[in-house]
């Protein structure tokens, strides 16, 4: 019965940040304006082709910092569900979440 105490526990913490994630990237891509359409994106260029930082490619490398880092034990579950909720607003929200390398010109 702790087991599974435990579980709903750590389980609703995740739940709970993974709404508050998504909708507060929403909130905040709204407010900006932030869409395929818009230009305002985040763009590395590599010469002749540009890296697209999608919300899920930085929310990948926010999680692999924490791993590499060593702090995996101390992030709280709430806090791995914001992060999931912004890798999962990118691919709910946006039909180009895979065009990740761009010819540039």
């Amino acid at each position: 019965m702790l087991i599974l105490a435990g579980t709903f526990y750590y389980s609703s913490l995740f739940a709970i940040g993974l709404l508050i994630g998504f909708l507060v990237t929403t909130l905040i891509c709204r407010k900006f304006n932030i869409n395929e359409y818009s230009g305002k994106q985040i763009f590395v260029d590599f010469g002749n082709w540009k890296l697209h930082l999608h919300h899920w490619i930085m929310g990948l490398l926010l999680v692999g910092l924490i791993l590499l880092g060593g702090w995996r034990p101390e992030i709280p579950a709430f806090v791995w569900g914001l992060i999931a909720g912004m890798i999962a607003e990118d691919f709910y929200n946006y039909s180009d979440w895979h065009e990740i390398l761009v010819k540039n010109g």
